[in-house]
Order: structure tokens, then C-alpha cells, then sequence
């Protein structure tokens, strides 16, 4: 913070100086000769159906945050609204008008701190941290079910258009954890590539056939009265494909 700053924080009563260490809060009041002349109005993101952030609602006093997002986000954009319409806002360092959309935060694997800073005419800034990660990924091996809707060819490389349904297990231990049965809410369309090397089961799951390849799949599936298949995921690509059964 700019020393301006500093010195109206000294001018705080001790008690509520105290307070506003210990929470990380700064009263508009202590902001020196413009309250909120260095604040954001809002902040919001373009991950609002797979982000959470921590603490859950945005406040101008608060300038440490933490968002997590899906393990497969990969364009993260933050949209800042400065109370001050002549302050210049800057994310990593690169100037953004208010109410204006970021340049995008390139992702990895890794957890980064994306660093927004709002300063004033006077030289006073505000800086507020978002600590920006994945979610675990689950997509490293992955068992789903659901209804095979295309199979299809783009470019090189088979791909799987599906309607993935919830799958429940009757339990925990290997002998009733194999027992499964499921419910379909809605028809929803997921679609992945299919490894090369890819095995394929048709048929029923008490009766399967494996097939020699993809042509040989596409032509059987369907021959058994289900299109209802277990599907096999490493790394996002499919891997395995076998006729679902429900046990109970």
C-alpha cells in the first residue's frame, strides 16, 4: 500500500486498527481523501457453473480470494467494477477498463495468483489476490454409463457422441460394489474421442462379443435391444466400451 494509506490507518482508534488486521477489512473511512477511491465495486468471473470461490461473496474490503474451478477450465476471465469511474484497474499487470472483461488467464495444473490492482489519481492502489486453481481431475481413469448416440468419424479420429446417465452402486465392498443400477434425467449430449487402441464388448453384459474394431462395433451395438453401454475413459479418451447391465 502507498504510505498515504498507511498513515490514515494510524489514525484509526487501536481497537478497531486491530480489527481490521485481523480480518483483512479496510473501512471505506480509511482510504485517506476519496473513500473507495481504490476499491472494486464488483468482481465476478466467467466460471460461475463449475467455480467456487472462497469467501462466496464478493466484498470491496476483502482482497484475498479463492477460486476453484473444473479440472477441465482452461480460459478463466475476471470482469472488475472499480467505484471510482477514473481509476485504472490492472490484472497481472495488464490494464483492464471497468466493467470490461480481462484478457483470458492462461491455466495449468498448477495453482497461480491472479493480482488486480486498482489505482487512483493520487497514486493510492488497492491490490486484491485471487488464488486461481483446478479441481482434482477425475478424467485420469474414469468409469461412466450412458446411451451411444453417434459414433462418428472427424478427420482421423473416432469419436463418441453420448448420453451419459447416474449411476448408483448398491455398496462399498467388492461383491454388492459391482451391483449397480441407474436413473437418466434428461438426454444430455457428451462427446469424446476414442483412443485408437480402443476395446470393444457388444452384445449384452451376461453374453458379450468383442469386436475387432470400431467398423465392426458400430455395426453390432445395436443388434441386442440397447444402446446402453459402459464407457472406459483414461486421460479423456476412451479406452473401453461393454453392454451395461443394471443388477437390481
Amino acid at each position: 500500500m502507498r504510505s498515504s494509506f498507511r498513515y490514515s490507518l494510524r489514525r484509526l482508534p487501536p481497537l478497531m486498527l486491530i480489527g481490521c488486521l485481523l480480518l483483512g477489512l479496510w473501512p471505506a473511512s480509511a482510504l485517506g481523501e476519496a473513500p473507495g477511491s481504490t476499491l472494486l465495486r464488483s468482481l465476478t468471473h466467467n466460471c460461475p457453473n463449475t467455480g467456487v470461490m472462497l469467501p462466496a461473496q464478493f466484498s470491496p474490503y476483502e482482497t484475498t480470494y479463492l477460486l476453484t474451478v473444473a479440472s477441465w477450465v482452461s480460459r478463466p476471465t475476471f470482469t472488475p467494477v472499480a467505484m471510482d469511474p477514473s481509476a485504472v484497474i490492472r490484472v497481472n499487470g495488464q490494464i483492464v477498463r471497468s466493467g470490461d472483461t480481462s484478457p483470458v488467464i492462461p491455466m495449468t495444473d498448477q495453482p497461480q495468483a491472479v493480482q488486480i490492482t486498482v489505482t487512483n489519481s493520487s497514486g493510492g492502489s488497492t491490490t486484491y489476490t485471487i488464488f486461481l486453481q483446478r479441481r482434482p481431475s477425475e478424467r485420469r481413469t474414469r468409469v461412466s454409463a450412458g446411451y451411444i448416440q453417434n459414433i462418428y468419424l472427424k478427420g482421423t479420429t473416432w469419436r463418441l457422441d453420448a448420453d451419459l446417465v447416474s449411476v448408483k452402486y448398491s455398496g462399498a465392498d467388492y461383491t454388492s460394489g459391482n451391483l449397480s443400477t441407474f436413473t437418466n434425467g434428461g438426454v444430455d449430449s457428451y462427446d469424446y474421442e476414442i483412443d485408437p487402441n480402443c476395446i470393444f464388448y457388444y452384445g449384452t453384459k451376461a453374453n458379450c462379443y468383442r469386436a475387432n474394431n470400431v467398423t465392426t462395433f458400430i455395426n453390432n451395438y445395436l443388434q441386442y435391444g440397447s444402446s446402453l453401454y459402459t464407457i472406459v475413459y483414461i486421460e479423456s479418451k476412451i479406452v473401453a466400451m461393454f453392454p451395461y447391465g443394471a443388477d437390481y
